[in-house]
């Protein structure tokens, strides 16, 4: 099972940016054959969850970085699956709507800055500029 492009939920709109899928594919390859199939169809169902409003625990949805300042004091979250993350943030600018901008795989805790700066760079061209996902 792969991801979707998008999730429409009962309350939500999750919409993968722009390489995100890629991003994705990359760090499954991390993952044994089998484990990274499973891993696909428990990503998916962890997205369709957030999709769907139900609550989602600071364990595997927990706060990781400030967006940038333009966005006031607003921050970007990690759908959090060890040992990978999609990292994302609710819109300003698309009502009900979380952009979901890359995935690392991650054996290590501290947040990178080159993941803050690829959320930030897709957080200006989608709420700022207005371009797509």
């Amino acid at each position: 099972m792969d991801l979707d492009n998008e999730y429409k939920g009962k309350r939500f709109r999750v919409v993968h940016c722009n390489g995100a899928m890629e991003s994705f594919e990359k760090a499954k390859k991390h993952l044994s054959r089998q484990k990274a199939k499973s891993f696909s169809r428990g990503m998916a169902h962890q997205i369709q969850r957030l999709a769907d409003g139900h609550k989602m625990t600071k364990e595997n949805f927990p706060p990781e970085g400030d967006l940038p300042p333009q966005a006031g004091k607003k921050r970007f979250y990690a759908l959090k699956r060890i040992p990978i993350r999609g990292y994302c943030w609710l819109s300003s600018k698309y009502p009900n709507t979380y952009f979901l901008s890359h995935y690392v795989y991650k054996d290590y805790q501290k947040l990178a800055d080159k993941d803050i700066n690829k959320v930030c760079e897709n957080w200006v061209r989608i709420e700022e500029n207005g371009n797509g996902r």
